[in-house]
């Protein structure tokens, strides 16, 4: 089983602790490198736990061995270090892919308009001035490229008024889930026993101020050693290539062993180790590896037994681009729906409470903000965002569900994080588009409506993998170990989040002013041509395999709630239904193989041994990232990564 975070805290009788000045200058310090690298570094930060705030972490630590000796009263405590890495890790993941799956739809269109009938006379009609850039004179030299960042600046009366309403929209979903995050602190953080592993590392950094357990234990040292000699060896090794190196992620592609349909339908099948998600398998409950791997497998065969019986398919699992067998984007979306209802079920007593509260308008123990108030927050950001697709002339009956569905998605993803602690989770082409189409068809979008749901929406429909609400619930978390003032946390990350997202789209536009790369996220041209050339009715099929996902979710808790001890959990068939496992589910087996045997030989005190392990790999492994993402960020050249995604050849 995977244990629970540590508790850390040191708490006092005089309640929770204030966020103190000098976390809230370290914060603001590192927050505009942290946001850099996070949006122009973009296979740096497509993982639950993300490489810039580490590395910010790393840095704070290593900065604190050197005060502790020259100017100790100036070193961060243990609660500063996890407020500081709590905010940058919202601000990240914000700048992240919510900030580049829209960020090209500032300037891309006019541009695009010259050769592309689709964005001539469907796009650029319909994007309200001000979102995007519509005149062609005004942004035609982004695509010579070759300008500086004073050049940038120039742009900004260009871009700015245009920053701040996708910032309006951006901001109301984030707040929304940052009040649906108060509002069930207590129950995920503290009754509920989550495990919380992605936490695990950071928890053990800032422990002590950076002088915790971690950085005593021998094991820790002897793996961050061999595992930071191994990512650098394989960096020179990139750049020099008659350096050896040692494979460590991709080992081979199943799929390129079999030539000959029904195996050649397998899809993409790799066995890769990536040591980092590997070690962060060690810190995931046992039976959702287990649970994880065998749905992936699973979903691997329905491939093979498809393509044995002549039926067409995509294998691909993030099916929303290709709707059809074997309807894995719709099991996914009644899983989702299924874990959401039983998420819901089981804290009937917690919501009672948080209802009495709301009407009482009673202060939360640990200082955060008042129910009511959160309450109201949500509230208020949901209906932001309604008005903000009524300007798209989207009717309300269609946008409350649409809305709706993406927050219960998005409880659903934080608290499985909390409770599995996946690696990366990709829900690739996946939201609320997809189950809105299935159910009500698309023959009744005008074309103003097409737009808006592909283009506007974009940020809940493409990718999830840096999603900001579970980075938010975790901050909670961490700041609940350390005593800190919840009401602090909420304002501050609220606060970094707006402006990380204001500052990740103006260093994407000095990426494109520099490079002259116009589209650099542009799915949404395909689904806007793809939707306006082929309207449809309602999918049926689509509907019952939807029902069918949610079916599963709840067969499978039944039999748990009877037969104790079975091992599959219906979280492992969520995140294996939809692309993003196919990545890392080998080294996900040998986390499990190793972990079983460790424990059932060697105890509690082996595990202990065996988590020491996992953190040196994590330390070693983030801090060889953050180096040559460095060296990639400064030179503009590509350089190794850790990452299942590559650096682009050429300039960065």
């Amino acid at each position: 089983m995977g244990e629970p975070v540590p508790d850390i805290s040191a708490k006092e009788p005089s309640g929770p602790r204030p966020v103190r000045g000098r976390a809230v200058l370290a914060s603001a310090l590192l927050l505009l490198p942290v946001v850099y690298a996070s949006a122009n570094a973009q296979v740096s930060s497509m993982f639950s736990l993300l490489v810039p705030p580490v590395g910010a972490l790393l840095f704070l630590i290593a900065l604190n061995a050197a005060l502790r000796k020259g100017a100790p009263k100036a070193e961060l405590s243990q609660a500063d270090l996890i407020v500081t890495f709590a905010f940058l890790s919202v601000a990240s993941a914000i700048a992240s892919e919510w900030a580049w799956v829209g960020h090209s739809a500032l300037h891309m269109f006019p541009i695009l308009a010259e050769s592309n009938p689709t964005v001539r006379d469907v796009i650029l009609p319909n994007m309200p001035d001000w979102l995007a850039a519509k005149d062609i004179e005004s942004v035609r030299d982004l695509t010579t490229g070759g300008h500086n960042l004073s050049y940038v600046v120039g742009k900004l009366p260009l871009f700015l008024p245009k920053y701040l309403a996708w910032a309006a929209l951006v901001g109301s979903l984030f707040f929304a889930c940052l009040c649906i995050n108060s509002l069930m602190r207590d129950a995920w953080c503290r009754r509920e026993r989550l495990a919380f592993p992605i936490i695990q590392l950071p928890v053990a950094l800032a422990e002590k101020g950076g002088r915790g357990a971690v950085f005593r234990s021998p094991y820790t040292w002897i793996a961050l050693a061999i595992m930071f000699s191994i990512d650098m060896l394989n960096g020179f090794s990139y750049l020099f290539p008659n350096v050896p190196n040692i494979p460590v992620k991709d080992l081979v592609n199943l799929q390129d062993l079999f030539a000959e349909p029904p195996l050649s339908q397998i899809g993409f099948f790799p066995l890769a180790i990536y040591p980092f998600m590997a070690a962060i398998g060690l810190f995931v409950p046992s039976d959702l590896l287990l649970s994880m791997i065998v749905f992936f497998l699973l979903r691997k065969l329905t491939h093979v037994v498809l393509a044995a019986n002549g039926i067409p398919q995509s294998t691909f699992s993030g099916t929303f681009l290709a709707p059809g067998p074997p309807y894995f984007d719709e099991q996914t979306w009644g899983a989702v729906l299924a874990l959401f209802v039983g998420a819901v079920w089981v804290a009937r007593p917690y919501l009672r409470e948080v209802w009495q509260s709301i009407r009482t308008g009673k202060r939360e123990e640990d200082g955060g903000i008042p129910h009511r108030w959160a309450f109201v927050g949500l509230v208020g950001s949901f209906f932001a965002v309604l008005a903000l697709g009524m300007a798209g002339t989207l009717p309300v009956i269609f946008l409350v569900p649409y809305v709706a569905l993406f927050l219960i998605f998005s409880v659903v993803v934080t608290r499985l994080r909390a409770q599995l602690g996946p690696p990366t989770h990709e829900f690739a082409f996946f939201g609320p588009n997809s189950i809105m189409q299935r159910f009500f068809g698309t023959r009744w979008l005008s074309p103003r409506q097409i737009v808006w749901v592909n283009q506007v929406f974009i940020v809940m429909n493409r990718i999830h993998r840096t999603h900001p609400m579970p980075y938010q619930l975790e901050g909670m978390k961490m700041g609940a170990l350390s005593n800190v003032r919840q009401s602090h946390l909420f304002w501050g990350m609220a606060a970094v989040a707006l402006v990380g997202f204001v500052a990740a789209y103006f260093f994407l536009h000095v990426y494109a002013y520099r490079t002259g790369q116009v589209a650099r996220w542009s799915e949404s041209l395909m689904y806007v041509q793809t939707m306006v050339g082929a309207q449809k009715g309602p999918d049926f099929v689509g509907i019952l395999m939807t029902a069918f996902g949610f079916g599963v979710v709840v067969g499978l808790d039944a039999i748990r709630f009877r037969v104790p001890g079975f091992p599959l959990h219906p979280a492992g068939y969520l995140l294996s239904s939809n692309f993003g496992v196919d990545y890392y589910w080998f080294g996900l087996l040998l986390a499990l193989l190793i972990k079983n045997f460790v424990q059932r030989y060697y105890g509690h005190s082996g595990y202990g041994k065996l988590r020491n392990v996992a953190f040196g790999i994590l330390i070693a492994e983030y801090a060889a990232e953050t180096i040559w993402m460095t060296v990639a960020l400064v030179t503009h050249q590509s350089t190794y990564t850790i990452s299942f995604n590559e650096r682009s050849l050429g300039l960065q």
